[in-house]
């Protein structure tokens, strides 16, 4: 869990990304063959997340709930740079901070962390997202294929971030079952870290 390219490695406001500047040495850009998912801009993952996120889909879409489609993935230190600018001169620093992460303190830098969304469903990157059928199914069923909802409704003073139902993060299926089985929500908890509300 400290080892930045580790499944199971916890990024948080206390704990930053070892090198801060990280990147991923298995990142592909997913594909979506049979149809279930959309990668409109051509953004990466780490192997595994990316395999497991072509699975997810495709039984998202044979459930009915909808086609997954990619809206943020891969995030470089020099992008989440922009990031994290962009939303503190929008939002003030404090607001800023509870969207976007510190360079070096983003689970998007490892290539592990996927923000949602589907098809013609509206509310991308909002929390509207949790009422929608896709948001609604993942939220019920991504433990399965190895991912967990990073940033659940009401644990913001664990986890240093607003509810945020469209950012999964790919953990593996071994660490999410055990988190469904046990009622786990967060890696915090889980791994018994401190809370991290702030840097």
């Amino acid at each position: 869990m400290d080892l930045a390219s580790s499944l199971w490695v916890v990024v948080d406001k206390k704990r930053p990304l070892s090198p801060l500047n990280y990147v991923p040495k298995n990142l592909v850009t997913p594909k979506f063959d049979d149809g279930a998912g959309t990668n409109p801009y051509g953004i990466q993952l780490a192997k595994p997340a990316a395999k497991a996120v072509k699975l997810m889909a495709t039984a998202m879409k044979a459930a009915g709930a909808g086609t997954l489609s990619l809206a943020s993935t891969y995030r470089s230190y020099n992008t989440q740079v922009a990031v994290h600018a962009k939303d503190v001169a929008a939002l003030g620093l404090v607001a800023g901070e509870n969207l976007a992460a510190r360079p070096g303190y983003s689970e998007h830098q490892t290539g592990l962390a996927a923000d949602l969304s589907a098809v013609g469903q509206g509310c991308v990157i909002r929390v509207c997202w949790a009422q929608t059928k896709a948001g609604k199914w993942l939220a019920a069923n991504a433990w399965q294929f190895g991912w967990i909802l990073r940033y659940p409704d009401g644990r913001t003073m664990t986890t240093g971030y607003q509810f945020e139902p469209w950012h999964y993060r790919y953990v593996g299926p071994e660490l999410s079952t055990q988190m469904h089985s046990q009622g786990v929500a967060v890696l915090e908890d889980f791994f018994k870290l401190p809370a991290a509300a702030a840097y």
